[in-house]
Formats: structure tokens, C-alpha cells, sequence
């Protein structure tokens, strides 16, 4: 076999344990894809389901507890006509808000039901069809609970529009003895999601050590194949080549009947048995040594200069590698260098598409660094945990508007903030850089318009469980479709430059919103300003100690 049909063995063979590695290593791949797919779909939806219907039963309990008390206070007490169609009035409006929770909770129920008997149909694992037939059992018991449940509150709201003011023991009883149940049957479902959760955490580890095991054994072969036919075509060259120099130096010394083995059929066999008619011829005709001599000597010098330009060959190579290296390590950062040095030397000898290209790149490297700056302030405000304090918002609002004083003045913004603004308890750091993205988003979307005098107000309204603070501008305004992208992580919904920013404002906004379970949306359309609104909940307890990363 010729060593260039080795030397392409050797490759094909690499190439096709490489194929091979990457067809297994996917299937591997796409199946811990799968079973993450299906914690996603299956177990976030449980979740979703026990989530809701908790929720909304709490709802409904306090709905019912209402309609008791309307019931008790109009079967027991002398209430004014214009009290009790008041209260009936309350009623009415309960009887809609309970139906509205009862009907979303069923939707949620047989959404579920319909998932598990979609997975039923296509799984295999008979232990697994066991967990999915029990989940179907439970979900049916909450159907029947949530169903009863459903059905003797209805009852009852009949009854009080009918005039029966008078709910029985029995009747309370028997509401509570749903309550648990449901509750009771939520617990199971909650339990078994989180073995579905587990199993599928186990799988999905069992197909990573698989795919390691497998991704060692195959580097392994690949290795010791590789090296055992790469030695075994270097010791095919090197052993002719040693064999043929000895021989050349036999000769050299006089020795004309040296021969070479034959038995290989590549290019150094034929080269054997070519030294070995010129050693014969030389025999033959010793009269001819002198030309046969330099013939010799030309061969000589002919693979010395083919081990030379090899040497270069090999030199150039290193040196292209190396370069190659080095310029995919570099940092990525030197953009920035060198559009500075063209700005500051370069600059008024180019014309203005280049005079834009310069600049087009250092904003992009501008603009890369400011996103950079705020990711690590969202991470920062995601993360740490600071002690929450008693706070004066005015107070606190005040040292924001300090901070903002030279945009404030600079762009002309006629600022008003609602005197006597509430003491909650909260994190003052976060809310002071909530109100600073705030404000200076404000101030940013409501200034730059030659015919308008910005305006920016804060104000807050007072509930019996949280505190809604409003922060509104007449600036440019924002689509009612586009209200939740506003929020998404570096989400500009005006890409020009007129606005600069990168988006991460909002959604450092609604991090410390979130943080303190709070609320925020917006009121506004185009062209109509925009009125922030969050909410912090009175319910917070104040903390003396420590922060928590």
C-alpha cells in the first residue's frame, strides 16, 4: 500500500469515528433536549395548575366569607331598603366574580387533564405511564372537589337571591369539607410533580454520564487508532529511509554489493529497487564508478534539498499557525483603540461616509460597554438583599431629584411631586434606583420637542394593603400592544439614536418591583405621555440586619 493511501486511511478513519461521535453525541443531546422538553411542558404546567387553582380557591373562599356575612347581616339584623339592595347589589357583583374564578379554574384543570392523556398516548416507560395514570386519577378527584365545591356555593348565592338569608351549619360544613379535599388532592399533585421533576432531573443526568462515558471511549479509540497508524507510517519511512542511508554510506565506502529488501510495494520499495539495479549496474561496470558516483551524489543532494524545503515547509507552517492563533486570541477590545486613534488623527482627512463609519464604530463599542455596565447593574439588583427599613419617600425622592438636577435643568422639565408622600417599609437603595430609571426615563421620552414644555409629575394613592405610586410624563408616549415589551431585558421599542439608552432601565424598574412583590404597568398610547404605575405592599416586615447575595 502506497503511504499516501495510508496517510488518507488514517484521515478517512479519524473523520468517520468523528461522524459517528457526532450523530451518538447528538441522539444523546436530543434526548436530555427531550426529557427538559417535558419537565417544561408537563411538570411547569402541573405546576401552573396547582398554582392557579389554589389561588383562585383562596379567592373564592374570601368571595364566600363575604356572602356569609352579607347573609348573616341581612337574616339577623334590621337593615334599612336601601341597605339591602346594597348589599344584594355586592352580592350580584360577588356572584360574578366567583363564577369568573370558578370557570378560569376548570379551564386550568382540564387543560391538564388534556396534557396527561396527550403524554399517556406517547409514552413507553411503563412506570412512567403508572405516575401519568395517577396524576389523571388526582386531577380527576380535583375536578369532582372543585365541581362540588363550584355547585354548593352556587346554591347558597341562589338561595340569598331568592331572600334565604339563612345558611345552614350544615351547608358551611359542608364548603369547608371541600375546601380540604381540594386542597388535600392539590397537595398529591403538587407531590407528584415534584417526583415527575426528580425523575426527570435523574434521566436527564443518567443521558449526561452516558454521552461522557461514551465521548471518552470513542476520544480514547480515536486516540490509540490515530496513534497506532501514525506510527505505524512513520516506522514505515523512517526504517526504508535508515536502510536506504546505510546503504548509501556501504557504498560510499566501496561496498558495491549492499542490497536493499524489495519486499515493500510503496514509493520507497520501488526507490529500494531502483538502488538496488544501480548497485548491480555499479558491480557490472566498476569503469562507470565515477559517473554513478556523482549520479549518487546528485540523488543526494536532491533528498537533502527536499528535507530542506521540508524544513521550510514545516518552519512557514508553525509561523502561519501561530499567527492564526494569535489573532483569534486577541482581544476584541483593540476596535475601540483603533477607532479612537482614526478619530483623534485621522478623522478630517476622510470623507463623510467614513467620518460616519468611525463614529458608527465607536458607538457600537460605546454602546457594548453600556450594555455591559447595565447587565452587572440588573444582576447587582437581582441579587443582593438589602435589610428593609422604614422610608420616607419625599425624602428619598428628593435626593433622586438632587441627582437628576442638571437634566432637569438642562432640558427645561416642570417637576411636580405630591406633598406629604407616604413612610413604607421597604429596600431604599432598590426604590431610589427604581425612581431614578424612572424619572430619567421620563425625562428622557418627554424632552427634545421644540413646541412642548416637559412636564413630569409624581403622585401616590393609599389602599388598605399597598402603596401605588404614579409617575407620569407628556413625552412621545407608548403603544398599548408594546406595554409588556417594555419590560423585556434590553427592549427599545425607538431603535433610532434620537433616544439614547440601551433598554435596561424598565426592566431594572420591574427587578425591584418583583423583589418587593409588588406590581408595575403602564397607562399611555402614542403621542399621550406615559403614567408608570407600581405598587409596594404595606404587608413588608422591617429587617436589622444583613443583605443577603
Amino acid at each position: 500500500m502506497k503511504i499516501s493511501t495510508k496517510i488518507i486511511s488514517l484521515i478517512s478513519l479519524l473523520l468517520i469515528v468523528l461522524a459517528v461521535n457526532g450523530v451518538i453525541s447528538f441522539g444523546l443531546l436530543k434526548s436530555v433536549s427531550s426529557e427538559l422538553h417535558g419537565v417544561v411542558k408537563k411538570d411547569v404546567a402541573l405546576m401552573q395548575t396547582v398554582t392557579t387553582v389554589t389561588k383562585h380557591q383562596l379567592q373564592k373562599a374570601i368571595i364566600f366569607e363575604r356572602l356569609r356575612r352579607i347573609a348573616e347581616e341581612l337574616a339577623y339584623q334590621q337593615v334599612s331598603p336601601a341597605r339591602k339592595e346594597h348589599l344584594l347589589f355586592h352580592t350580584q357583583l360577588a356572584r360574578k366574580d366567583f363564577d369568573a374564578l370558578a370557570k378560569e379554574g376548570a379551564i386550568n384543570i382540564v387543560n391538564s387533564k388534556m396534557l396527561i392523556s396527550e403524554s399517556l398516548r406517547s409514552v413507553k416507560s411503563s412506570k412512567t405511564r403508572d405516575d401519568l395514570e395517577r396524576v389523571a386519577d388526582i386531577l380527576k378527584e380535583i375536578e369532582k372537589a372543585h365541581i362540588h365545591y363550584d355547585a354548593m356555593a352556587g346554591q347558597i348565592f341562589g338561595m340569598v337571591k331568592e331572600g334565604h338569608y339563612e345558611i345552614s351549619v350544615e351547608d358551611i360544613d359542608q364548603i369547608h369539607s371541600d375546601e380540604r379535599k381540594l386542597s388535600n388532592e392539590l397537595e398529591k399533585l403538587l407531590t407528584q410533580v415534584q417526583t415527575f421533576a426528580k425523575t426527570s432531573e435523574m434521566n436527564a443526568k443518567n443521558y449526561e454520564l452516558t454521552t461522557e462515558e461514551f465521548l471518552w471511549v470513542v476520544f480514547i479509540f480515536s486516540f490509540l487508532t490515530g496513534m497506532g497508524l501514525a506510527l505505524s507510517i512513520v516506522s514505515g519511512i523512517n526504517r526504508p529511509m535508515r536502510q536506504l542511508l546505510k546503504a548509501t554510506h556501504e557504498i560510499g565506502g566501496g561496498n558495491l554489493k549492499i542490497k536493499l529488501p524489495e519486499s515493500s510495494r510503496d514509493e520507497l520499495g520501488e526507490l529500494s529497487r531502483e538502488f538496488n539495479r544501480m548497485s548491480a549496474q555499479l558491480s557490472d561496470a566498476r569503469g562507470r564508478l565515477e559517473e554513478q558516483s556523482k549520479e549518487l551524489q546528485s540523488n543526494l543532494d536532491l533528498i537533502t534539498q527536499q528535507k530542506k524545503d521540508l524544513e521550510k515547509v514545516n518552519h512557514e507552517l508553525d509561523r502561519f499557525v501561530h499567527t492564526v492563533s494569535h489573532d483569534i486570541r486577541s482581544p476584541l477590545m483593540g476596535i475601540a483603540w483603533y477607532g479612537d486613534f482614526l478619530k483623534n488623527h485621522h478623522f478630517t482627512l476622510l470623507d463623510k461616509k467614513g467620518q460616519d463609519s468611525i463614529n458608527g464604530v465607536c458607538r457600537g463599542v460605546e454602546r457594548a460597554n453600556a450594555l455591559i455596565n447595565d447587565l452587572l447593574a440588573l444582576t447587582r439588583i437581582s441579587r443582593v438583599r438589602n435589610p428593609y427599613q422604614s422610608c420616607a419617600i419625599g425624602r428619598l425622592i428628593d435626593d433622586v431629584t438632587a441627582t437628576l438636577e442638571y437634566k432637569l435643568r438642562q432640558n427645561k422639565v416642570e417637576l411636580t411631586v405630591q406633598p406629604e408622600m407616604p413612610v413604607i417599609v421597604c429596600d431604599p437603595i432598590k426604590v431610589k434606583e427604581l425612581f431614578l430609571n424612572l424619572l430619567t426615563n421620563a425625562i428622557k421620552f418627554s424632552s427634545g420637542r421644540a413646541d412642548v414644555q416637559p412636564k413630569i409629575s409624581v403622585r401616590f394613592l393609599e389602599t388598605e394593603n399597598e402603596c401605588e405610586f404614579i409617575v407620569k410624563d407628556n413625552g412621545i408616549g407608548i403603544a398599548p400592544q408594546s406595554h409588556d415589551e417594555v419590560f423585556a431585558m434590553f427592549k427599545r421599542l425607538d431603535v433610532s439614536e434620537k433616544f439614547e439608552g440601551t433598554g435596561a432601565g424598565l426592566s431594572i424598574a420591574k427587578s425591584v418591583v418583583d423583589d418587593h412583590g409588588g406590581r408595575i404597568w403602564i397607562v399611555s398610547d402614542v403621542g399621550l405621555g406615559a403614567e408608570f404605575h407600581f405598587t409596594i405592599p404595606k404587608g413588608l416586615k422591617q429587617l436589622d440586619a444583613t443583605s443577603e447575595s
